[in-house]
C-alpha cells in the first residue's frame, strides 16, 4: 500500500469530515475559508447555529496529539477568521456560533478511517478591543 502524502491525507480528512457532517444533518456553507489571518476548514450550519470546524487528520491514533495541535494560538486564529466570516455574512447575525473539532484517524494498513467529532470543542478567543 502506498503511503499518502501529508497534503493528500489532509484533503482526505476534510472530504470525510464534510461528508460526515452532511450525513448528520448539517448544511455545508464553505470549505477552506481563507483570509490573511488564517483559515477555517469547514463552515456548516444546523438548527440556527453557525459552526466553524477545524479538521485534524492523523495516520496514528493519538487523540491527545490531535487535540494538542488545536493550540490556544490556533484557536485565536480561527476565532479571528470566524469574526470576519460573520461580518461578511450578516444573514447569520441571529445565529449562535460554535467551534467544533473533527479528528479523522486514517489506518493505512486497512485503508480505512474513523471519525471523532468534538462538539463545542473550544470557546472563541477574543482579543481586547475586538
Amino acid at each position: 500500500m502506498q503511503k499518502k502524502s501529508k497534503q493528500d491525507l489532509g484533503q482526505l480528512g476534510e472530504n470525510l469530515a464534510a461528508k460526515f457532517l452532511v450525513s448528520n444533518g448539517y448544511k455545508l456553507l464553505c470549505r477552506n475559508f481563507r483570509i490573511k489571518q488564517g483559515e477555517i476548514d469547514l463552515i456548516v450550519e444546523k438548527d440556527q447555529q453557525l459552526i466553524f470546524v477545524e479538521v485534524k487528520t492523523r495516520s496514528y491514533h493519538s487523540m491527545q496529539s490531535a487535540i494538542a495541535n488545536v493550540s490556544y494560538r490556533k484557536q485565536a486564529h480561527i476565532s479571528r477568521v470566524a469574526q470576519v466570516y460573520c461580518k461578511q455574512n450578516p444573514q447569520f447575525d441571529k445565529y449562535n456560533t460554535r467551534f467544533d473539532v473533527i479528528i479523522v484517524f486514517y489506518n493505512a494498513r486497512e485503508d480505512s478511517c474513523s471519525i471523532k467529532h468534538l462538539v463545542d470543542a473550544f470557546l472563541p478567543v477574543l482579543e481586547e478591543g475586538s
